[in-house]
């Protein structure tokens, strides 16, 4: 698939794809940074624990 590329084709698609990971990870950043709370009483609950929130809203 790649043989037939132009350079600058390629090039192009390595930035695309960089951009696209950048993306994602930003995008779980940002769920992580919303939700950290819901999802660590989530994980104690699957795990049986119980979970105290260090700070309320």
């Amino acid at each position: 698939m790649y043989m037939n590329m132009t350079a600058e084709q390629i090039n192009y698609m390595f930035e695309a794809n960089a951009n696209i990971g950048n993306a994602i990870i930003r995008a779980f950043k940002k769920y992580w940074a919303e939700n950290a709370e819901i999802i660590c009483a989530g994980l104690a609950a699957m795990s049986g624990q119980y979970y105290v929130p260090s700070s309320r809203k």
